[in-house]
């Protein structure tokens, strides 16, 4: 089996993990995440994340919105808006970005919906082609 040159490889980890690549100039992507767990709890969660490329591929906004149902208790989670910038992509195979997060508060925490706090995250995405 004969593989495809490197500028025709498919590069999006996204299935698995968080991906490695920004959005491409003026491409908007939608990521819709459902969760369902009857056991040891019935509870259920939903996830939809919009990414937005900040002028070119190097920099990347995106946001989180979360709805949860536990038991008998539903609503809105926390949410939290997020800026990549794209370290690594040409040469080798390579790709890095690093993201840093904002969470914001907007779940109840009574409700176990949210923590009640403002944070901050930050993550480090790689992707390596092997071939």
């Amino acid at each position: 089996m004969t593989l495809p040159p490197a500028e025709e490889a498919i590069e999006d980890n996204s299935f698995f993990l968080e991906e490695a690549y920004n959005q491409e100039d003026r491409i908007v992507q939608h990521i819709s995440t459902f969760t369902y767990f009857q056991k040891p709890l019935r509870q259920a969660g939903y996830t939809f994340t919009q990414e937005w490329p900040l002028g070119s591929q190097e920099h990347q906004l995106s946001y989180d919105i979360s709805y949860g149902a536990l038991g008998d208790v539903s609503g809105i989670g926390d949410c939290a808006i997020n800026y990549r910038y794209q370290w690594r992509r040409e040469g080798d195979g390579m790709a890095v970005t690093p993201r840093l997060s904002i969470l914001l508060p907007t779940g109840d925490e009574k409700k176990g919906l949210g923590i009640g706090v403002t944070g901050a995250e930050i993550g480090l995405a790689a992707s390596k082609r092997l071939s």
